[in-house]
Order: C-alpha cells, then sequence, then structure tokens
C-alpha cells in the first residue's frame, strides 16, 4: 500500500465519519418532533479499478417501513374524517337534549297532546284553547329550530370545505417546491434527507385532508393522485377552487369543486373540466362533503317527514270538524288546480251554512260519483244546492266557501260511511279549507291526477333538473320545455326519455305522487331542480312545487311550522265540535260544548299513521310520538356512529404511530452508541493520517 492509498483512505473515513456524526447530531436533535424518522448512513466500500480506495456514502436514508407509512396515512384520514363527523353530530346532539326532557321533541309533542287531552274535557275553556294553540306553535318552534340548525351546520361546512381547499392548495405548492430540490440533491450524490423530512411532514398533513396515493416518479420524486386515479402532482401541480354560497337553505345548490391545471412557468390556471366531489374518498374533506350532502340532509328529511306527518293528521281532523260558531268563510290553499280540472273525487261531503247559534240554514250533500267530472261541476251543484245563503268558488288554485250574509258561518264535512276522497284525503282537506297547521310546504304530493288528465301548464315554460350521485356530482341534466294541451303521461314519457331515464324512472302513483325510482347501480342518486319557469294555468304553481320535486319540499315542511294565522288569532276557531248532518233547517246542527272534534284531536295520540321513508328512515307506521322517537333515535345513533368510529379510527392510528415509532423513531441510547463508534473511526482515520505525515516527513528527511 503506498502512503497516498494510505492518506486517501484517510480522508473518506474522516469525511464519511464527519457525515455520520451529523447524521446522528441531526436524529438526536430532533428527537422529541413529531412523525421524524431517524436517518442512517449507508457507506460502501470505494473501489479504484481493483483496489480498495476507502470508503464512501452511498446514501443517507430514513428509515420507514413503506407499508405503515401507506397504513398511517389512510387511517390519518378516517380519523380526520370521523373526528370531524362526531364534532358536527356533537353539536346537533346538544341542540336535541334529553329525550327524556320536556324541552326535546318527543317531550313537544307529548305536551300538545296533553293540552288536547284538557281541551277536549273542556271545549269551551278559552284559556285552554290558547294553552292548546301555543304547545303546537312551541313544537312547531322546536321542530323549526332544529331545521334551521342544519342548514346552519351545512353552510358551516361547505365554509370549512371552502379552508380545506386552501389547505390542501398550500401543501401540494409545498410539495411540489421541494420535489425539484430533493431530485437534484439525489442526482448529485447529496444529503436529501432533509427535504424528504420537511415532504413527508406535508404529506403527513395532506394525507389527514383528503385520500392521497403516492407513487416514485425516480430519483426520490413522487407524484401524488386521490385513490380515484385524478393526480393532483404529476407533470404539473393541479389547484382546487370551491367558491361557498353565502347563506344556505334546503334548496341551495352547492358548486363543485373544481380542478385546474397550474402552469409551472406563469402560474396561471386553466381548466381541466374536472370536479373532486366525487373523487374523494377520504379525510376531512370527505367528511364535510359527506355531512353537508348526506348526513345533514337525510337529518333534514326526517325532520321534515316528522312534521308532514303531524301537519296531515292534525288537518284531516280538523277538517273533519268546525268551531262553533263557524266561520263566515273557508279560504284553502294553493293547490295548482283550476275550475275546469277533473275534480277525481268518490264519496260524498256536506256544505253547510248555519247563524250564529249553530242553528242549520241551509246544507246540500255533493255525490262526487253523480256531478259532472270537474271542479266547476261541483261548483255549480253546491252553489245550486245553497239556494244562494252561501258560495263556492276557485280562483287561482285556491278555492273558497262563503256564507252570504255576515253573521252566518260556513263548514264542509264528512258523510260517515261514504266519505269523500282524494288520493287519500277529504274534499275539505285536500283544498286545506280548515286546516290547523300550516308551514313553508305541505310536505305531501299526493295529487290526485290521472296520467291522462291534462296536465294544464302553460306552454313554453321550462323545468332544468338535474339528477345528482353521491356527493352531489352531477350525473346529467336535462331541460324540458311544457307543450300545451297534453297530459301528465307526455310529461312523464318526455323525462324517461331524456338523458335522466338512464338513472331514474319516473312514474304516476295511484294517488298521483310524481316518483322517482332510482335504476339499477343508481341507488343514491336524487333529482334536483335548478331552474322552473313552469305555471300552472293562472295558480302560478310551477311543476317542481306542484309535484314537490326534489327533498326541498318534504325538508320545508319542518319550517315555518305552526297554527294557521286565522286561528292563532282568534282561538275560538279551533274545530272542536262535529257538524250534524241529520238536522233539518232551523235546527241545532252544531253545538256549543261539543267535544267530539277535540275528542278527535286527542285520539291522534294513539292512532297509527304512514309516513312515508326519509332519510335514513323507511317508511314508518305508528303514532306520531313513536316517529317523533325514531327519529330522535335515528340522530343518536349517528351521532354513537360517529363518535365509535373516531375512537376507533383514533386507536388504530395510536397503535400504528407506536409501531412507526419502534421502527422510525429516534433511540437516544443507540445514536449515542454510534457517535462513540464513529468518533473512534473518526480519530482512527485521523491517526491514519497523521502516520502518514509521518512517513512523508521521514522520507523527506532521508533525501
Amino acid at each position: 500500500m503506498t502512503i497516498s492509498s494510505i492518506i486517501n483512505n484517510s480522508l473518506t473515513g474522516l469525511f464519511t465519519s464527519q457525515a455520520a456524526l451529523r447524521t446522528i447530531s441531526d436524529n438526536v436533535a430532533n428527537v422529541n418532533t413529531e412523525g421524524y424518522a431517524r436517518k442512517v448512513v449507508r457507506l460502501d466500500p470505494k473501489i479504484t479499478g481493483s483496489q480498495g480506495a476507502g470508503v464512501e456514502i452511498s446514501g443517507i436514508e430514513r428509515v420507514v417501513d413503506k407499508f405503515l407509512v401507506k397504513a398511517t396515512y389512510e387511517t390519518k384520514g378516517d380519523a380526520a374524517r370521523y373526528e370531524l363527523e362526531n364534532t358536527f353530530h356533537s353539536r346537533m346532539q346538544a341542540l336535541l337534549g334529553r329525550p327524556d326532557a320536556n324541552s326535546s321533541l318527543s317531550g313537544k309533542i307529548n305536551d300538545v297532546f296533553d293540552a288536547i287531552s284538557e281541551l277536549s274535557l273542556n271545549p269551551l275553556s278559552t284559556i285552554l284553547k290558547e294553552s292548546t294553540v301555543s304547545k303546537i306553535n312551541s313544537f312547531g318552534d322546536e321542530i323549526g329550530m332544529l331545521a334551521e340548525n342544519i342548514q346552519t351546520m351545512r353552510l358551516d361546512a361547505s365554509n370549512q370545505i371552502a379552508e380545506t381547499t386552501a389547505k390542501i392548495n398550500s401543501l401540494l405548492k409545498r410539495i411540489d417546491f421541494l420535489n425539484p430540490l430533493i431530485v437534484k440533491e439525489t442526482v448529485s450524490s447529496g444529503d436529501a434527507g432533509a427535504l424528504i423530512e420537511q415532504r413527508a411532514q406535508a404529506l403527513s398533513s395532506l394525507s389527514e385532508l383528503i385520500d392521497i396515493n403516492i407513487v416514485d416518479a425516480g430519483n426520490n420524486k413522487i407524484d401524488i393522485s386521490t385513490k380515484s386515479g385524478v393526480y393532483l402532482i404529476g407533470t404539473t401541480r393541479r389547484e382546487l377552487q370551491f367558491n361557498p354560497p353565502g347563506t344556505v337553505s334546503p334548496s341551495t345548490p352547492f358548486p363543485p369543486i373544481k380542478i385546474y391545471d397550474v402552469d409551472p412557468t406563469t402560474g396561471n390556471l386553466s381548466t381541466t373540466g374536472l370536479t373532486l366531489d366525487q373523487n374523494v374518498s377520504s379525510g376531512e374533506l370527505f367528511g364535510l362533503l359527506n355531512l353537508r350532502d348526506n348526513e345533514l340532509v337525510a337529518m333534514s328529511e326526517e325532520l321534515g317527514a316528522l312534521a308532514t306527518g303531524v301537519m296531515n293528521e292534525f288537518n284531516r281532523v280538523h277538517n273533519e270538524n268546525t268551531s262553533a260558531p263557524p266561520p263566515n268563510s273557508l279560504v284553502g290553499i294553493n293547490t295548482g288546480l283550476g275550475a275546469a280540472d277533473p275534480h277525481n273525487f268518490t264519496g260524498q261531503s256536506t256544505f253547510a251554512v248555519t247563524d250564529s247559534s249553530g242553528n242549520l240554514v241551509n246544507s246540500v250533500t255533493i255525490d262526487f260519483g253523480s256531478v259532472g267530472p270537474n271542479i266547476s261541476d261541483v261548483i255549480t251543484a253546491v252553489n245550486a244546492g245553497l239556494g244562494g245563503s252561501g258560495t263556492l268558488s276557485i280562483s287561482s288554485g285556491v278555492l273558497s266557501f262563503t256564507a252570504a250574509s255576515a253573521t252566518n258561518g260556513v263548514s264542509i264535512s264528512q258523510v260517515a260511511g261514504s266519505e269523500s276522497d282524494r288520493a287519500g284525503k277529504g274534499f275539505s282537506h285536500f283544498f286545506g279549507m280548515n286546516n290547523l297547521i300550516e308551514a313553508r310546504s305541505t310536505g305531501q304530493y299526493d295529487t290526485g291526477v290521472l296520467g291522462t288528465d291534462a296536465h294544464g301548464f302553460n306552454g313554453g315554460g321550462t323545468i332544468n333538473l338535474e339528477i345528482n350521485g353521491q356527493g352531489g356530482t352531477k350525473l346529467a341534466s336535462y331541460t324540458m320545455t311544457i307543450t300545451a294541451g297534453q297530459t301528465f303521461n307526455d310529461i312523464i314519457n318526455d323525462l324517461n326519455s331524456s338523458s335522466l331515464g338512464y338513472y331514474t324512472t319516473f312514474s304516476l302513483s295511484p294517488n298521483g305522487e310524481l316518483v322517482s325510482t332510482p335504476n339499477t347501480g343508481y341507488d343514491f342518486t336524487r333529482v334536483h331542480v335548478k331552474s322552473d319557469s313552469t305555471s300552472r294555468g293562472t295558480t302560478s304553481v310551477p311543476l317542481s312545487e306542484f309535484f314537490g320535486i326534489g327533498n326541498r319540499y318534504q325538508i320545508d315542511a319542518a319550517f315555518d311550522f305552526g297554527v294557521v294565522k286565522r286561528i292563532d288569532d282568534d282561538v275560538n276557531l279551533l274545530s272542536l265540535a262535529k257538524f250534524d248532518d241529520t238536522a233539518l233547517v232551523g235546527e241545532s246542527a252544531i253545538s256549543f260544548g261539543d267535544q267530539r272534534g277535540g275528542i278527535a284531536l286527542q285520539e291522534l295520540e294513539n292512532q297509527n299513521v304512514t309516513i312515508k321513508r326519509a332519510g335514513g328512515l323507511n317508511a314508518f307506521y305508528s303514532t306520531l310520538g313513536q316517529y317523533s322517537a325514531a327519529v330522535l333515535a335515528d340522530f343518536g345513533f349517528r351521532a354513537q356512529l360517529a363518535e365509535d368510529q373516531s375512537a376507533d379510527s383514533s386507536t388504530l392510528l395510536g397503535e400504528l404511530n407506536q409501531r412507526s415509532q419502534s421502527i422510525s423513531g429516534v433511540n437516544v441510547d443507540e445514536e449515542l452508541s454510534n457517535m462513540i463508534v464513529f468518533q473512534n473511526a473518526y480519530s482512527s482515520s485521523a491517526r491514519m493520517l497523521s502516520v502518514a505525515q509521518d512517513l512523508f516527513d521521514e522520507i523527506l528527511g532521508i533525501v
């Protein structure tokens, strides 16, 4: 061995020992840094030709288990998602209160029936009437408060989506900045460990926000995509954009999260035509989308279904009875029907006029099977039968019944054993003539129309419908233009033959409800109304409202829920009595103190009713109180599930972190031991260099 080779070997030993000591020092300094992976120096013998030439560093590597890293990223995404969902559900549980408390939803509906029970025993008590009205309004306030708060939480989720996309963009920009620096250090045999560590920290934070798939692109460069395959960092970086709406209601259309390419030179954005909503499966972003578009919507639908059930049943009973004395006029709701429409009623109803004492002035019983087919025929028959003592009319979709004398009152009642019926409702109930409760929408859209009936919508109006998949992703869109003079079947056929028909099938139920049945493979699709300029005749009722298209109208039943204004202003208009259809003219037909209407309302507490499928609850056949309890139970189940999933994913993440720490974590004792080894190696190399120097000096001295 030549002296020069001794010097060369000594120098490589010094340099590698110095690099190893720097690495050990870095490890010890980061012993308490969360997520830090220790680094090790990989040494290889240096060969020149066929001779050993000392030692060289083949690389400084982070000690990680790639399988554990991938599993940790996935679990971090799940943990972040469930923790966020648990936070939202906890907020909702705080609003609901204890199920056994009077302030809860179940407690409020129990209070209503308790008040009605007392009132039915003393129907002349104004104080008890006011108490009953107050309790109904209190129930409405409670269900409305919950409905409003759910929409507020959807707004919060939407705003957080905007914040989360901004964080994702920042992390992607950071990773994209580090990538070329790491490549440069790698190809030049430099130490890229610190840069890789910074990138790993950014990836760890990114995995909490969105699911990521990491691909090694060579020279320690990585590409990033979602698990569905939408790349975020590749040949170029991409940026997300989401503009949240300022307010949120059940009908609010949320814009998608758009994906743009970023020009690496100018930083300008160019559209890709892609959206991220349907391409996310984990992380905080997925949790926010799931809450906004699924969880909270389902809870809203359940509240709307409860409100619809209570409103429909109370109105049904109230329309079958009358106040004592009855009001001078009954004015219904806008049904969207006109005088020329088929009445489609069966059975019989009695239209009566009584004086202020409840004595019969005049009445007429209409057999809907015997009068003409249209609503105008019913109006003509009623007015002819009353002989001028009362008038039935319809204007802009609203039916009204008014006594000719200001001191008289009117009532509409069912004929026992031959009750009138259209789509499961009596005549007065269908037109909302004597409703007790009103809300932003009726929540029930059994229209009673037949497919062969003329649709009655003005020609030229348009309605734009979308089919949305999971996460609100638009699958198809169609704008239908109304053609005058056609039938409801023509509308159904038009919708089914459009692009919407690939995902769902439209039909009319026997009760005239427009039904959208998802086709196989598209169970989670929803119909959404983007715009609607249609109008049915002179009623101004658009097609979407006539049929209650989309879940907006079902959800809206929980808003502005309360006793109708005329009864709220005058509690004596509560229909606690029943019209006696056996009374003759001049005889008492409505008795003051009659309890039968109040008892009928009280009996609703124990009557089973059918409530259609809503949210996570299948169709129910139960009492209103039981359905209310089921809604609260489902809310509680969702909250408990989110809490359990959050706890489980956090436990799993802790286990993975512990296992990763055992592999990648810094062991101070081990590092100090390595430090001694490399210190000794450094000293030995220095000693060899000193010996080589002595040899050179000796040779030079001889010369």
